[in-house]
């Protein structure tokens, strides 16, 4: 994986899996998505988890494989109690079991924080000399004097050499002005791991995305991609031997995982579009009240802009002309989290092709 490749944070949720399904097979094959997969929920109504852990799992290797068949994606558990088992085996081995019967391509995902029983689970996993792993870096590891350390002690426990090991930097939701202390601030942070150069890859992760959308209501406006704009200045600065980071960020979602009480929560239409250094959030009204065929108006009202890259860029793209023109259904909120994350990733990958001249 290199800086051809894009990496896009995903919630392993219907709107982000049917974005990555729907993508062409050109797109499909330079895009390494790192999946997030969420607990099962909670039953605000009932004041219970929606599934048991075994339940909400039980097919995630067969939908895994459907929906992204044998290509690979790195694996992120980290939302899962570190005392959940699966009968007698690690939650780890539960998962990977399956994603290996169903000949997915799964890369597990650790972290400075990852237990001792997580990396001896990672370690047991029979494919793990061919996938390799990936250690995500947050903000606050580089603070860490043992940084180094630690890194070396993951490969050690499960067994992975640093050749087969994926480095990503989650610099989640940083402050990208100024400039030039955003460039300093990771260029200390590259520089802090070791032998960075001989790893298999190298992956710089953050975003902007805002984490509330009310102050964009009932208009329509364009917010800067930070991520985008500081990944290429910071890119800018390398000279020419440098090895250039794998761009990645969080799509078209703010980081957080947030657990909502839906019947307290009032929804509204969102169309958001990803252009080149910018989103264009379109913010309607309460789809409870005034219902999804709304989006009809708010699509009718993009494809007339002169940024609308048309029906044939995307899938997403499609979808909002079809939408626009009454030849599709309005959908639910996941139809519109999929078309936002179908369109984000395909044109993510065209401004890569054209910032590497590829």
């Amino acid at each position: 994986m290199d800086h051809r490749k894009y990496v896009p944070v995903l919630k392993w949720k219907m709107g982000e899996y049917q974005a990555l399904a729907r993508l062409s097979e050109e797109i499909k094959s330079r895009v390494v998505p790192l999946i997030e997969v969420p607990p099962a929920g909670f039953d605000f109504e009932t004041k219970q988890v929606k599934k048991t852990p075994s339940e909400h799992l039980k097919d995630f290797g067969k939908k895994l494989n459907d929906k992204w068949q044998d290509r690979n994606c790195l694996l992120d558990l980290k939302y899962f109690d570190p005392k959940i088992k699966m009968g007698s085996q690690h939650y780890v081995n539960f998962i990977f079991d399956q994603t290996i019967a169903n000949d997915c391509g799964a890369i597990p995902v650790l972290s400075l924080q990852s237990d001792e029983a997580f990396l001896k689970a990672v370690a047991k996993i029979p494919s793990i000399e061919e996938s390799g792993i990936a250690i995500r870096l947050a903000n606050g590891d580089f603070d860490n004097p043992q940084l180094a350390d630690q890194i070396k002690d993951i490969g050690k426990r499960t067994g992975v050499g640093w050749g087969e090991t994926d480095v990503i930097v989650d610099l989640c939701r940083p402050e990208y002005i100024p400039k030039t202390v955003f460039r300093g601030g990771l260029a200390m942070m590259l520089a802090s791991i070791p032998q960075l150069n001989k790893a298999r890859s190298m992956v710089v992760i953050g975003t902007s995305y805002p984490k509330v959308l009310a102050e964009y209501k009932d208009k329509e406006q364009h917010v800067p991609r930070m991520e985008w704009i500081g990944y290429k200045d910071f890119v800018g600065t390398l000279d020419e031997q440098a090895r250039i980071p794998t761009f990645g960020d969080y799509a078209v979602a703010h980081p957080d995982l947030v657990e909502l009480d839906m019947r307290f929560v009032t929804p509204y239409a969102k169309l958001r579009y990803t252009l080149e250094d910018s989103w264009y959030l379109a913010i309607g009204k309460a789809v409870r009240t005034e219902g999804f065929e709304q989006y009809r108006d708010m699509c009718k009202s993009l494809i007339k802009q002169p940024f609308f890259d048309g029906p044939n860029f995307s899938a997403g793209d499609e979808y909002i002309d079809q939408c626009a023109k009454g030849k599709v259904k309005t959908g639910n909120l996941s139809t519109w989290v999929w078309v936002a994350n179908n369109r984000h990733i395909t044109k993510t990958l065209s401004d890569l092709s054209s910032f590497f001249d590829l």
